[in-house]
């Protein structure tokens, strides 16, 4: 956890196959504006590919969901990165939070896998993926995240974008959506469908121009940091 001195919690969730390390330096961002944040390790993630095999999506919703009912403060915010919106969706549609932050969360995907993921469920298999494009140096020390791919889990996922999507009506919070442009994970159409069925009277749509799939490491990320930081507290 990193504390501040305010009364605002964030709960800062991870993608698939990511870690907290990915949203640390948004986490350190928030503090120096006095928000509070918390990062919990998804279940099957932060050990190997092998154990995250053998997890589905309620269990790493079910972890987020531990983190969310424990945080501290008396306002509590949610702020997913890829699959952690769409935990962040979930959640935010059964549970009273201030606010819901989206940041390139999927509804559609690139990846032609995902596609037949059916036909993989339960697989204990891993696909070996390629190298990462390295991040800038002064944050490639945070990208830390399994290399390859437990193949089973790309059913759960898609299972995950679905429920999220039944979800977006019943959000009512706040809510901010970024999306990057330059993403080659997650399709740049998926923020127009998050925005368009959230329930949310109070909504934006961000766009970053350049950044990667995991933005909150890349070129744009002090944009993230002021665009989160804003909408959790509107009068900074």
């Amino acid at each position: 956890m990193i504390e501040a001195s305010g009364g605002d919690t964030a709960v800062l969730l991870h993608g698939w196959t990511g870690s907290p390390a990915h949203l640390w330096p948004l986490g350190q961002a928030l503090a120096a504006g006095g928000i509070s944040s918390i990062a919990p390790l998804l279940a099957g993630h932060g050990t190997s590919e092998a154990h995250m095999a053998r997890t589905g999506w309620r269990d790493w919703v079910a972890s987020a969901l531990q983190a969310t009912a424990t945080a501290p403060g008396d306002r509590r915010h949610l702020v997913g990165l890829s699959m952690g919106g769409l935990i962040a969706i979930l959640i935010a549609a059964v549970d009273d939070v201030a606010t819901i932050t989206t940041i390139n969360t999927p509804q559609k995907v690139f990846s032609r896998s995902a596609r037949f993921a059916g036909m993989y469920r339960g697989s204990a298999r891993i696909r070996v993926a390629p190298d990462p494009d390295p991040y800038p140096e002064e944050t490639a020390q945070f990208a830390r995240q399994y290399r390859d791919v437990p193949i089973g889990t790309v059913a759960e996922l898609t299972d995950l974008i679905r429920a999220a999507n039944r979800a977006l009506p019943r959000v009512t919070a706040p809510a901010l959506v970024i999306q990057s442009k330059a993403d080659q994970t997650v399709r740049p159409a998926s923020a127009q469908v998050i925005y368009d069925r959230l329930g949310s009277r109070d909504k934006k749509l961000r766009w970053l121009r350049g950044s990667r799939h995991v933005a909150t490491l890349d070129r744009e990320r002090d944009l993230i940091h002021l665009l989160v930081s804003q909408h959790i507290r509107p009068s900074t």
